[in-house]
Formats: C-alpha cells, sequence, structure tokens
C-alpha cells in the first residue's frame, strides 16, 4: 500500500519476508526512483594491511585534510588490514565518480605500499588466489599457532586445488621435527619460536609437498609460554620461494584470537608481495 499526505510518503508491506522482498524490490524501489529526487551517493573502499589506523592516519593527514567538502573518508580497521571507505555525495553522478578516481589515485602514491586492493576486488586471499592461478604456481603451508587458519581461508575458496597443495599443522614441536624435519639441534639452539625454525619449515614442507612457494607459521599466542621463553605475541613468519627464503619477525600484542588472525593477515600480505615478483 502506497499512501501519500502532503508531506509524507506512507509505504506498507506484508510482514511475510518473501512477499515483502518480492514486492520491495520489484515494485517500491523502481516507485521511488522514479517519483523522487535522490542524491547519488558514491563508494570506494580501499583495501590497507600492515599498519594500523593511527599509522596510517598520519600518512594521509594532509590528503585528507584536503579532500573536497562533499567527500567523506571513514577508517574501518580489523586486525591487521584497515578499509579506507570514500564516499562522495551530490547530484551528478559522473563528476562524483571523477572526483573518487582522482583522490583515490592520490592515496595510492601516498600509501601504495600497503594497498593491496580494493573491495570489489575480493579480498586478499583471494587475490592470492588469482595470482597462482593465473601464473600456474602451487603453495603449501606449514602452521604451528595459527593451527591451520591459513590454509582454512585458503580452501574457503572454490578452486584452491588448482594451486594450493596441502598443509602440516605442526601444533607440537615433535610433530616439526618428525613430519617437517626441522632438526632438534635447531630448535634446541634457538627455541620452537625463532626466525630459524620458520625457515626451516617453510623450506621442508615446500619440498616435502613438491610446492613453488610455502608459508611457515610458528609463534606464542599464549596464554602461556608452552616450549618457548619467547613473549607472548611474538610471530614469525617465512615464506620460501622458487628463488630465496624471507622470515620476518613480529610483536603482535597479548590477545590470543587477535595475534592469530593478525598473523594470518600478515602471511597472505607477504605472500601476495613475493608472487608478484614472478
Amino acid at each position: 500500500m502506497w499512501v501519500v499526505t502532503d508531506k509524507t510518503t506512507i509505504i506498507s508491506l506484508p510482514g511475510v519476508p518473501f512477499e515483502m522482498k518480492n514486492l520491495m524490490n520489484n515494485e517500491v524501489i523502481p516507485k521511488i526512483v522514479a517519483t523522487f529526487d535522490r542524491p547519488y551517493i558514491y563508494h570506494k573502499t580501499i583495501m590497507t594491511y600492515g599498519l594500523g589506523e593511527s599509522a596510517i592516519a598520519e600518512r594521509i593527514e594532509d590528503w585528507e585534510e584536503g579532500l573536497p567538502g562533499f567527500i567523506k573518508l571513514a577508517y574501518l580497521p580489523n586486525l591487521g588490514k584497515v578499509r579506507l571507505r570514500l564516499t562522495a555525495k551530490g547530484t551528478d553522478k559522473e563528476f562524483l565518480e571523477d572526483a573518487i578516481k582522482r583522490e583515490t589515485a592520490k592515496l595510492y602514491a601516498l600509501i601504495g605500499d600497503i594497498i593491496y586492493g580494493e573491495e570489489e576486488d575480493g579480498s586478499i586471499e583471494a587475490g592470492v588466489a588469482k595470482l597462482l592461478t593465473s601464473r600456474k604456481m602451487t603453495l603449501a603451508t606449514a602452521e604451528s599457532f595459527t593451527g591451520g587458519k591459513i590454509a582454512e581461508q585458503i580452501t574457503a575458496i572454490p578452486g584452491a586445488s588448482a594451486y594450493f597443495l596441502g598443509s602440516v599443522v605442526s601444533y607440537a614441536t615433535q610433530v616439526k621435527i618428525d613430519v617437517l624435519k626441522v632438526p632438534e639441534e635447531l630448535v634446541k639452539k634457538n627455541s620452537v619460536v625463532s626466525a630459524e625454525v620458520a625457515k626451516a619449515m617453510a623450506v621442508n614442507v615446500r619440498e616435502l609437498l613438491k610446492a613453488d612457494f610455502a608459508v611457515a607459521t610458528t609463534g606464542n599466542a599464549g596464554p602461556t609460554k608452552g616450549d618457548s621463553e619467547a613473549p607472548i605475541g611474538t610471530v614469525f613468519i617465512a615464506i620460501a620461494t622458487p628463488n630465496e627464503v624471507l622470515v620476518e619477525k613480529f610483536t603482535m600484542g597479548n590477545h590470543r584470537t587477535r595475534i592469530v588472525q593478525k598473523a594470518v593477515h600478515k602471511v597472505f600480505q607477504m605472500l601476495q608481495k613475493e608472487i608478484l615478483k614472478f
């Protein structure tokens, strides 16, 4: 039912969800569009990894302050990644889209090193999937404290079997030694949470599964220190490529769930960067 008063239009729909949704999509929205003059709202969301909201804000402060009045910026942070959403509102669609395009180009010039794409491009793991598929290259993982979370996000994408060979979830130290063939002496000398062990895990799982790329994680997510004296939040991520092995150390706070998720995000960021070299 569509009721028009002096200044208000009242729309009443049935409560049955299927009927209501059908009427809304096929009748109500088209009629609203045809009846009323409405402002055009255009969104573009830039996806970043590796820096927090405050650090990004410092780098783009001058750019943000110089945005036209009809463009607004929103920071949308989430465990190691921040979405930057630009919203333009006005009456001229083409003008707004061109303005957003210009401002986006400026943003890439400022923080292109931490931008991995735009929201319409999909998630970063989907981006990694496309890169591996297009290059006909393969991936293996060796996970410790991340407990299979990396493999879970990879295999959630349809068609992962084209590039993902498998994972060894070596949660216990002895599994790293027995299955991944990390030398026991290396563990005793450097600790299970160390750059040396992370590198050995990556190299050995790459060889074990005959993959082009391999990623390995070892760290202390807490609440106890386990087999290592490394402080809670200490994380090592290693990437083995056809040409080299890289490892980075991170300190990711003291909240177990956040440590794991931030590490998973960082893995995909590092992996994307290395695949792009090929």
